[in-house]
């Protein structure tokens, strides 16, 4: 018994090596040729849109519209999810006056919801869907079998409202556009957070697809830079190390730029920012409110894609905080995809 379960654990922790090679090796080459493909990447094709007929719909749909006026995505999607679409007739007919499913019902709202804040919604292909469930599962289940690219949610000013929205960012493969209630669709200036990885690049090139669409976009590149522990070690003070730290990221944006294609006429400003109090979401919040940013885009974690993956404690804390700008947080969705199935077979 003792040496089947010391064989089981030994199995295990074999498939997990396993996987981390794997990652780590597909990780390197996928990073150079992903580099290599990003300038002719389109930006989002297939799109899925939250409604839940509240206020916060109209914000959405208007962000939406936006963004296929340049994106020109190939499918939209429109859902609502409702835990429970089997009402007794007498109560649909109280509702509203029919005895017709309710589903069919909330279809027919669906659209009329869309054409008022979305008119130009005719000229993509959509799709509307009523789906019974839970909502963070079927957002999940229907994000995945519609090979979404990109979800579209809205984020309610009232408490508790981004519980939803961090478990859905940190699960799905896909990435998340996330509005506020009473946010501006006119994109003309869009933070950045820049940590110099693939990922940021990823977030860099969105930023600029935005701005070859309206050449007025100012881009705004973020990095923020820490002092770390241990520092006095050295002799120096804390402004003299912090000064070391800065001249280190300047130099490694220098050499970040290189890998990118910013165009003749597209202009980013760097701004280096000292974390003195660990509390970086915080820090982008503050910067993106002084600049009047639109938009801020992050991306999903951080410096390897083994760990773009997942979502970042830092991503989860910009989705709970910030409330004013719409927050785009970019996932590399198929690689994503291979290594969560690769995970899930262990």
């Amino acid at each position: 018994m003792y040496f089947s379960v010391t064989l089981a654990c030994c199995q295990t922790a074999l498939n997990k090596l396993v996987i981390s090679i794997l990652i780590y090796y597909k990780t390197k080459a996928e990073d150079i040729l992903f580099t290599k493909k990003m300038s002719t990447m389109a930006l989002f094709n297939r799109l899925l849109i939250g409604i839940d007929f509240t206020n916060t719909d109209k914000h959405i749909l208007e962000h939406t519209a936006a963004l296929c006026r340049y994106n020109q995505p190939q499918k939209v999607y429109f859902v609502h999810i409702n835990d429970n679409l089997d009402l007794p007739e007498e109560v649909r007919k109280e509702l509203y006056g029919d005895v017709e499913p309710y589903d069919e019902y909330l279809k027919k709202e669906m659209a009329k919801t869309v054409a008022e804040s979305f008119p130009e919604h005719e000229q993509f292909e959509c799709e509307f869907m009523v789906v019974e469930g839970s909502l963070l599962p079927q957002m999940l289940h229907w994000a995945k079998i519609k090979e979404v690219d990109l979800a579209v949610l809205g984020r309610k000013s009232s408490k508790g409202s981004g519980i939803f929205l961090t478990r859905f960012a940190r699960r799905a493969t896909c990435s998340v556009l996330i509005v506020p209630e009473h946010s501006n669709n006119h994109i003309d200036s869009i933070l950045v957070c820049n940590d110099f990885s693939v990922n940021s690049e990823l977030s860099m090139q969105k930023a600029l697809e935005f701005a070859v669409a309206n050449p007025e976009t100012t881009i705004y590149s973020q990095n923020i830079y820490t002092v770390p522990v241990g520092y006095h070690k050295t002799g120096k003070s804390f402004e003299e190390f912090a000064r070391i730290m800065k001249k280190h990221a300047i130099k490694r944006y220098q050499e970040f730029c290189k890998r990118i294609d910013f165009g003749e006429k597209t202009m980013v400003t760097p701004i280096f920012s000292l974390d003195k109090h660990n509390d970086t979401a915080t820090l982008v919040k503050n910067t993106a409110e002084s600049l009047q940013a639109k938009l801020i885009i992050i991306g999903s974690k951080g410096r390897t894609f083994a760990a773009s993956i997942f979502l970042g404690s830092f991503a989860e804390r910009m989705i709970n905080k910030q409330n004013e700008a719409p927050l785009l947080v970019v996932k590399r969705k198929d690689e994503t995809l291979g290594i969560m199935e690769a995970i899930k077979n262990l």
